[in-house]
């Protein structure tokens, strides 16, 4: 964690998102703790970097949901978070998820955090598996601390290539509340994570439809590979930090140049001085 942080600040970033997702990296419970978050939002904080939002997906059908999810809006309390980022769970078990956030819930207004929920990148048959989907059970909640978390590479796997994300995005617009941005190569062999910019996702209109002042996070998973289009794999070496800077800079200049351009339609229009969205 100590050498991420240092890499992404050296890359010229201003914040940083944790993420403990499993089969992305090794994690326990024990990690939610306050003397953890301490420590993390101080190591961030000695790097120049401050913490936004942390990603800790888990499944909120499951059935020590509500004490797994407290502990996340707590260690999210202490690196000074805004935005909890999680998965839903399936479809079928929309009750139950609606009833472990109505539980929550208190907890997220005194913690003054936004639930963000995201998209899934593969399986089937889930809550959020379109923006369309997902603006349906936030509406339906109607509280400003639970958001969606749109995930643009998702959009694109999940939906095998059939959807890009500006598509999906457009009829959720007023309940999405935080976004990732990752990249991926299709190619015969499946696909495979890359730099943003450098892949299949369609990033030109999706900027142009975000919300100005949406923050939105770089997600690299460069670890992961999904052959023949299948789940996830951790391969089992890890990738070289030279490769890891080169993708993050190539994906923070890419990032950077969509401000640029949007910015610069905006002032040739209607909007003479744009705001920037903040960037992780």
């Amino acid at each position: 964690m100590e050498l991420a942080i240092a890499e992404i600040a050296a890359a010229g970033a201003h914040h940083v998102e944790p993420a403990f997702i499993r089969g992305y990296v090794d994690f326990d419970e024990g990690m939610f703790t306050g003397t953890k978050a301490v420590k993390l939002r101080r190591t961030a904080g000695n790097a120049g970097l401050r913490i936004n939002a942390v990603s800790a997906h888990l499944d909120l059908s499951g059935p020590d949901a509500v004490d797994a999810l407290s502990r996340r809006i707590a260690f999210a309390g202490g690196l000074g978070a805004s935005f909890l980022i999680t998965n839903a769970g399936p479809m079928m078990n929309r009750a139950i998820i609606r009833r472990t956030i109505d539980v929550v819930l208190p907890r997220l207004e005194r913690a003054n955090i936004v639930l963000a929920l995201e998209n899934p990148g593969h399986g089937h048959g889930d809550l959020l598996g379109s923006a369309q989907l997902g603006a349906s059970f936030i509406r339906e909640i109607g509280s400003r601390h639970v958001r969606l978390n749109h995930d643009a590479g998702n959009v694109f796997t999940y939906s095998g290539e059939t959807l890009q994300p500006a598509q999906d995005i457009a009829a959720a617009i007023d309940t999405v509340g935080h976004a990732h941005l990752k990249d991926i190569v299709s190619t015969g062999a499946g696909w495979a994570f890359c730099a943003v910019g450098d892949g299949s996702v369609g990033y030109g209109p999706y900027w142009a439809i975000l919300p100005a002042t949406l923050p939105v996070s770089i997600e690299l998973p460069l670890r992961l590979e999904r052959p023949q289009r299948h789940d996830p794999q951790r391969r089992n070496t890890p990738v070289d930090i030279a490769t890891i800077r080169s993708a993050l800079q190539r994906s923070l200049h890419f990032v950077s140049s969509l401000e640029i351009a949007q910015s610069r339609d905006f002032r040739t229009t209607t909007v003479p001085n744009p705001r920037p969205r903040g960037t992780t």
